[in-house]
């Protein structure tokens, strides 16, 4: 190689260097205290991050309708809730986006409380407490627009359903329980929550230390969601993050 081919060589390993450094300035979870995290920052790690998954499903299911939340509204005292108003019973069909969030971690934690603080409103959270609390389990939060199955089905049934699943060792655990968050009306289910256990009966990691691939999969009336994270980018300031 000739000592100009050299140069450029060096040159563009040097650019390249300079860009992923510059990249991983830009990662709020590595450079950033949690107490200064903006909306643009939430905005990446909610949306951009490892801990953030948005997947793509087919809507197999008729919307909520009244009739579906008739017997949980109590008479004269409810109103259906204005999104399932404008439910139609006869539409199904068309993409769904659903979010998918591995919220045990420490940066999830971080995030969410820092959103309470910065655009909810909500005062005196501890955030650096709050996300540093020891977690027994993985937590899986799954979120979208349309959360009719989970309506529909209760917790217990999507412990029936639901898996996630290491690629390196082939361990696909079951939910040791799934909770729903609701709306102010407790009406509507906003996000479930799934755990899944750290440790097997004998007391081993379910998570090998070199595992580079997790799996969330998750039935969804006819469709199934499917997700993959990649624990080596999982990493906060402070190391592995899971």
């Amino acid at each position: 190689m000739d000592t100009s081919l050299k140069r450029i060589v060096a040159l563009l390993g040097c650019v390249f260097f300079l860009a992923a450094l510059a990249l991983a300035k830009d990662e709020p979870w590595k450079g950033k205290p949690y107490e200064q995290w903006d909306k643009k920052d939430l905005e990446r790690i909610f949306t951009d991050s490892p801990w953030s998954r948005i997947a793509t499903v087919a809507r197999s299911w008729l919307p909520i309708s009244e009739k579906d939340v008739h017997d949980k509204i109590i008479s004269g005292t409810r109103k259906l809730p204005a999104e399932l108003e404008r439910a139609s019973e006869g539409t199904v069909g068309g993409d769904l986006n659903v979010n998918v969030y591995w919220a045990s971690s420490r940066v999830m934690r971080a995030a969410s409380a820092r959103k309470s603080e910065l655009i909810d409103g909500k005062k005196d959270i501890d955030i650096a407490k709050y996300s540093s609390e020891p977690q027994d389990e993985y937590q899986i939060v799954v979120q979208a627009a349309d959360m009719a199955p989970f309506f529909r089905h209760n917790e217990e049934y999507f412990q029936t359903v639901a898996t996630l699943q290491m690629k390196k060792t082939k361990l696909k655990l079951s939910p040791s329980h799934v909770r729903y968050e609701r709306d102010a009306q407790g009406v509507l289910v906003t996000a479930a929550v799934f755990y899944f256990p750290k440790k097997t009966p004998s007391g081993d990691p379910v998570m090998a230390a070199d595992e580079k691939n997790v799996s969330f999969v998750c039935k969804l009336e006819g469709s199934t969601l499917q997700v993959s994270f990649e624990p080596p980018k999982m990493v906060d300031a402070t190391g592995a993050d899971l």
